[in-house]
């Protein structure tokens, strides 16, 4: 929870605010009060908020009727909440979720339950919210009660009446759950689920079955066949809403230990690699650092292209890894003073196909290979190693391209001395069109006039 979240609290026992806020002051949270349902009514008409809290016994209007037009109103419907009262008992508690609460805690343990509780129901509706849900039925009125109900709970809802309508719709959309009737014409809920689970961009999907049929046999063989839930009609919404958010949560839960799983191996691959790196750049100390400057140039393009952070992201590992290959170079080729015999020079271009050999067993890198083996292609299509034309290049080798020649040749190397930065920009002006991409020298030009060509320290991309 942070300051930024705003809760609302109806009670009308002055000892019972000032309890709450107490209570609810490790949050940070923007605590504005009523002292009834009515007086909370009318603040609700007027502000968002995040979260209600409200006691049930109340002059005007009590909790349960505010709790209930809270839920009915379709501008509020989705704000969570919780009934916190000293009424305790099962009928009570019964009587708060019937009017659509979130929550209910008795006053008697809020101090130990109140704070757990609204994590909860925060994590469940932030999990919730603007998830896509596509319903597939061929009855008209199931599809309106369910897109209503779903709608009420936070949900976005799209509606198809047989699979084959359905199918033309995921062409176009992927959504969180899909919730599909069995038995339907043209197909039905069984082929469905088998187009799904054969489509790479669909099959991960989780599909909920819904049927009258009370078969066990054809709800196991709905589940064999990748159904994530099998419910009977008729049911309640809440009870649906119940199974939704459970998968929903499952879920998501498995993508975080993933996500996380995934970050924490690339990490020590980028560690491990970031070193063979720094190893390569040993044999010749002419070229330390020109990964770390050739990666800040990219950036710098990158930036004025409009990259997003994730893209952003996998320029800064391809531009640090992009000379790469270079390590299956032999010394006598990369270290010579003079000038490279043919062979000597189709060996040195091997290194854009070394680099492949090292990255390509590495999960999730397959776009940083593709820019590490292409930054030597050519617009015009001369270049190698597969000799790659305009925008067959990959934006980002097209990017490298140019950062990686202004650092190349505003160098010092063991066979020349480095050339002046304003006549190496007119060198890659010159070959704007041809050998590199029109957009990406642009990018580069707009770059060295606001900075005159001076890279900052690793790290910094902002200057």
């Amino acid at each position: 929870m942070t300051e930024s979240l705003k809760i609302l609290i109806a009670d009308d026992s002055t000892s019972a605010l000032y309890a709450l806020k107490k209570n609810l002051a490790p949050t940070d949270a923007i605590l504005t009060t009523a002292m009834d349902g009515f007086e909370a009514r009318e603040i609700m008409e007027k502000h968002s908020f995040d979260l209600v809290i409200t006691d049930v016994d109340m002059p005007r209007l009590d909790g349960l009727e505010f709790c209930k037009w809270i839920k009915e109103n379709p501008k509020t419907n989705t704000t969570p909440v919780i009934i916190l009262s000293s009424r305790e008992s099962d009928q009570d508690i019964d009587n708060g979720f019937r009017v659509g609460a979130d929550g209910y805690v008795p006053k008697s343990s809020a101090a130990k339950e109140l704070i757990p509780r609204i994590e909860q129901i925060l994590d469940r509706t932030a999990m919730t919210q603007d998830r896509v849900l596509l319903v597939v039925d061929d009855s008209e009125a199931i599809r309106t009660f369910l897109h209503n109900g779903l709608s009420i709970a936070g949900f976005k809802v799209l509606l198809a009446r047989d699979g084959n309508e359905a199918m033309t719709l995921l062409d176009g959309i992927s959504p969180d759950l899909i919730l599909s009737d069995l038995m339907m014409p043209n197909m039905d809920g069984r082929q469905l689920c088998r187009q799904i689970k054969t489509r790479e961009n669909l099959k991960d999907i989780p599909m909920v079955i819904m049927s009258s049929m009370q078969d066990k046999a054809v709800m196991h063989r709905m589940i064999h066949d990748g159904a994530a839930s099998y419910i009977t009609k008729p049911f309640g919404i809440n009870n649906l809403i119940q199974i939704i958010e459970k998968i929903l949560s499952e879920q998501f839960r498995i993508m975080l230990v993933e996500r996380d799983r995934l970050k924490a191996e690339r990490r020590m691959t980028l560690g491990s690699i970031a070193s063979l790196v720094k190893a390569l750049e040993a044999r010749d100390h002419y070229t330390s650092g020109h990964s770390e400057s050739v990666t800040h140039i990219a950036m710098q393009i990158a930036k004025r292209l409009n990259f997003n952070d994730d893209q952003m992201t996998r320029l800064h590992i391809a531009g640090n890894l992009h000379d790469l290959g270079k390590i299956g170079i032999r010394d006598n080729v990369l270290l010579k003073p003079d000038k490279l015999s043919t062979e000597e020079f189709e060996h040195i271009k091997s290194h854009t196909t070394v680099v492949v050999d090292i990255l390509d067993p590495l999960p999730g890198m397959e776009d940083v290979l593709v820019a590490a083996s292409s930054h030597h292609e050519r617009w015009d299509g001369t270049g190698y190693p597969h000799g790659l034309k305009g925008k067959n290049i990959p934006l980002l080798g097209r990017i490298i391209a140019v950062a990686d020649v202004f650092d190349a040749m505003t160098s010092d190397r063991v066979y020349r001395k480095g050339m002046p930065k304003k006549k190496i920009r007119d060198i890659i002006l010159e070959g704007r069109d041809k050998q590199f991409c029109p957009e990406c020298v642009d990018a580069f030009m707009d770059w060295y006039e606001q900075s005159d060509g001076i890279i900052s320290p690793p790290g910094d991309w902002d200057n």
